[in-house]
């Protein structure tokens, strides 16, 4: 078995998650499964507030 043990892989991908701005809301090991939930966030789409119509001025 290597030294790098399935908690420590779930730590490293905790620190990596958060480190790219995602919002953990927990982890989970189960033997060899790591389980992880994010914080679930409003999508917000960015043409929301933009007039799409096409061929008129």
């Amino acid at each position: 078995m290597s030294g790098n043990t399935t908690e420590r892989r779930a730590l490293a991908m905790l620190k990596t998650f958060e480190q790219a701005g995602k919002r953990v809301v927990s982890v989970s090991v189960d033997g060899r499964k790591i389980e992880v939930k994010f914080l679930e966030e409003k999508n917000t789409d960015e043409f929301d507030g933009l007039d799409m119509r096409h061929g008129q001025t």
